[in-house]
């Protein structure tokens, strides 16, 4: 959702009437944005949950019981006869929509203005998902654990069956002209929004977090987050607390609250203290990854703080555990190089798959990571440079804030 009310902002800013539709338990997520660009409305229709036996206020995926997924995407997807009752009174020039709702299509069709699809994710793992299906490289392959390459592709990258999932152009040049090749459609290149069109921000938040990070030294801290949706079980968490401990390094580690809190190692807290600190709940993940002091970020390799990473300069220690993030780890550590896995073995995107990544593993990719060997130092110097050309990209006469007029162009025309 981040990203989509970004790029709403952002045809805001270039004098666009936006209309953002949700529904109404995720209300609230909408409301600042309302409050800076008034040009800029939302209309609420109606989450059936009770039809789908959904507990009243799981309209989002991040409050929904993982039992309860199959039940909260069809609800999701039933949503097409209140969009298109709002839509007739809107009478909108274009759609919007992310590219799961594909029902999207047949709507704009019936009120004859174009459906734009948005995605999520880079131009990498979109390429990669689409050559996989027309090539289907896999079907020779006997074994889950068996490396292939997918044919034809810009770089020989290596994957197994069972990491297969169930951007800009400054960053995947030569994915902006592969997927132009293959795919039957007009790609817009718009990302990373969240820094597209506002000013550098230059009072910082009064996050305890941030302020412990005041006094560690520049690049000593490594921040160990996995997102809003990411699960673990209590053996991974306990494994992952003892390869942070067993590290000696700094790190600042966001963990969800409830039951996984209790996961963590007793007295584990009370051993690192000083050294390291964990934030239970929200944190403010992008100003934690520009802070001077972070040096290295332990992530699942979603777009979003793929994106985060390379705007704030930072490596990562790639740990995907769903959909696309196999891909786009692939991408992190074999095509940009600014990455290292944090574990060697199998992997899976299945969760009766999964194996544990032992402490030993993440120990050692830790200190790795925030070491100062050559390759490190090589692997810094590249997301740097990322980082330059991500903010190039969205400045006027970047090739993603061309890409957004161009967009706006078409559409109004």
């Amino acid at each position: 959702m981040i990203p989509m009310l970004e790029t709403a902002r952002l045809f805001s800013d270039h004098g666009v009437k936006t209309s953002i539709v949700t529904t109404p338990a995720n209300a609230h997520l909408i409301h600042p944005l309302l409050h800076q660009h008034p040009s800029i409305s939302l209309h609420l229709i109606p989450f059936p949950s009770t039809t789908f036996n959904l507990p009243s206020g799981c309209e989002n995926l991040t409050v929904v019981p993982l039992h309860l997924h199959t039940n909260f995407f069809s609800a999701a997807f039933s949503l097409r006869d209140p969009l298109s009752h709002l839509l007739s009174s809107l009478h909108p020039d274009a759609i919007i929509s992310d590219a799961i709702y594909t029902w999207t299509t047949e709507i704009a069709g019936e009120f004859h203005i174009p459906r734009v699809i948005f995605q999520v994710t880079g131009l990498f793992p979109l390429s990669a998902a689409n050559d996989l299906d027309l090539h289907r490289p896999y079907n020779s392959i006997s074994d889950d654990s068996e490396l292939f390459s997918i044919p034809g592709f810009p770089h020989t990258i290596h994957l197994t069956r069972s990491q297969l999932p169930e951007v800009f152009s400054s960053l995947e040049p030569d994915y902006a002209v592969h997927y132009s090749n293959v795919a039957p459609r007009e790609v817009f290149l718009l990302g990373p929004v969240a820094i597209a069109g506002q000013p550098e921000k230059k009072e910082k938040k009064a996050e305890p977090c941030l302020e412990w990070l005041d006094e560690k030294d520049d690049g000593s801290v490594v921040y160990v987050g996995f997102g809003t949706l990411s699960r673990f079980t209590a053996e991974q968490i306990k494994e992952l607390a003892f390869g942070l401990e067993n590290s000696g390094e700094g790190f600042v580690w966001v963990i969800g609250s409830g039951e996984v809190v209790e996961w963590i190692p007793e007295g584990f807290e009370k051993r690192v203290q000083g050294r390291g600190l964990v934030v239970k709940g929200w944190a403010p993940q992008t100003e934690i990854l520009n802070h001077r002091a972070v040096g290295g970020f332990v992530c699942h390799c979603g777009w979003n703080s793929v994106m985060e990473a390379v705007v704030g300069g930072v490596p990562v220690i790639t740990w995907p555990l769903h959909y696309e993030q196999f891909l786009v780890e692939t991408w992190v550590c074999e095509v940009v190089k600014m990455g290292i896995p944090a574990w060697e073995g199998f992997k899976s995107v299945k969760d009766e798959e999964k194996v544990v990544f032992p402490a030993t593993a993440v120990t050692t990719a830790v200190k790795r990571l925030m070491g100062s060997g050559e390759e490190v130092v090589e692997m810094r110097k590249r997301v740097a440079e990322l980082s330059k050309l991500a903010r190039m990209a969205v400045a006027n006469g970047g090739t993603s804030n061309g890409d957004l007029s161009r967009l706006i162009d078409g559409l109004v025309a």
